[in-house]
Order: structure tokens, then C-alpha cells, then sequence
């Protein structure tokens, strides 16, 4: 538990220092700063997952079986809100800052269908984050974008989906309940 708790707080900490950017930048660049970010995302990354495979299975609740079918029906809504985030698209305008929603979305529902510990550390973490940022981040003003930007990012958000079901198992170690 202790690397999972560990990659959860590196995880927090590498996204809540943006506080000392002007002085790590000042440091070591802007460059220099996103490597930082990007290296310890990528190391609480790797300490959340080896962490999380640790931990034996103690259950908080019993998830519903509805709500296995319910993540399975709502989890494409979340990878497109998470694609659209990354591209500039109209949904990134009518939903503002999609890609954080689409976090919260797949971080909620989750935790719908996980009632061990460790998920609930992980996607309260996530989850948790997203929600912080969504709401302490300026709107950002959008002009209108074309209307094939859109489909683009719909069929994206359902190709990360569909890579996300077949190998969730691989990714994750967690099979999916169908």
C-alpha cells in the first residue's frame, strides 16, 4: 500500500507545484519545467500501477451489478471528453475544460464499479485532482471550430475506448466484467 499511497502523492504533488513554476522555470526553463512534470507523472505512473498490483483485495463495498454495465454504457462519453480536450474541437466549447470532465467522468464511475481499497485511493486521487482543477481553471475562450473536428474527436474517444476494453486486463491488471 505504501507504493501505491507514495505514487498517488507524487502523482499530486508533480501537478500542485505549478505554485513554484516562475522560480523552477527560472531554473531550468520552460522546457526543463515540463520535463520535470512529465517525469514525475510518468514515475507516479509506474508507482501507482506496481503499487496497486501489490495490495491484496480488501473490500469497502459491494459495487452494484448495475453499475458495471452503467461504466461499460458511459466510459466512451469519458474518452471522448478526454480526446476533445487535446484537440482544439467544439466540444472543448461547449463543455470547458472537457478533458478534466472526462477525467472526473471516468474517475466516478470507477469508483462505482470498484469497492476495494486501492481503487478507491487511486480513483479518489484522480478523480479528486480533476475536480480541483476544473474548477480553480480560467475558462478559456473558444472560437468555433469546424464541424469535422468534432467527428474526429468522437472517433478517437471511441478508438482510445475500444483499445481501452480490449486491454484493459494488460494495462491495468483489472478484467472487465461484462
Amino acid at each position: 500500500m505504501i507504493l501505491l499511497v507514495l505514487g498517488c502523492i507524487l502523482f499530486l504533488a508533480s501537478h500542485l507545484v505549478s505554485f513554484a513554476r516562475v522560480g523552477i522555470e527560472a531554473r531550468v526553463g520552460h522546457n526543463g519545467y515540463m520535463g520535470l512534470i512529465t517525469l514525475g507523472s510518468i514515475l507516479s505512473i509506474v508507482m501507482i500501477v506496481f503499487g496497486y498490483r501489490q495490495m491484496e483485495a480488501s473490500a469497502l463495498w459491494a459495487p452494484m451489478a448495475s453499475s458495471y454495465q452503467l461504466t461499460l454504457y458511459l466510459m466512451p462519453i469519458a474518452t471522448i471528453l478526454l480526446v476533445a480536450g487535446n484537440m482544439p474541437c467544439n466540444i472543448s466549447r461547449v463543455v470547458p475544460h472537457s478533458m478534466l470532465t472526462g477525467i472526473i467522468l471516468w474517475a466516478a464511475l470507477h469508483l462505482l464499479s470498484n469497492g476495494d481499497v486501492a481503487s478507491t485511493i487511486i480513483f479518489v486521487t484522480f478523480g479528486g485532482y480533476a475536480i480541483y482543477r476544473r474548477f480553480t481553471l480560467a475558462p478559456k475562450v473558444m472560437v468555433q471550430k469546424p464541424v469535422y473536428m468534432d467527428a474526429l474527436a468522437v472517433i478517437i474517444g471511441l478508438a482510445v475506448y475500444a483499445g481501452m476494453l480490449r486491454f484493459h486486463e494488460t494495462l491495468s491488471g483489472v478484467p472487465i466484467a461484462y
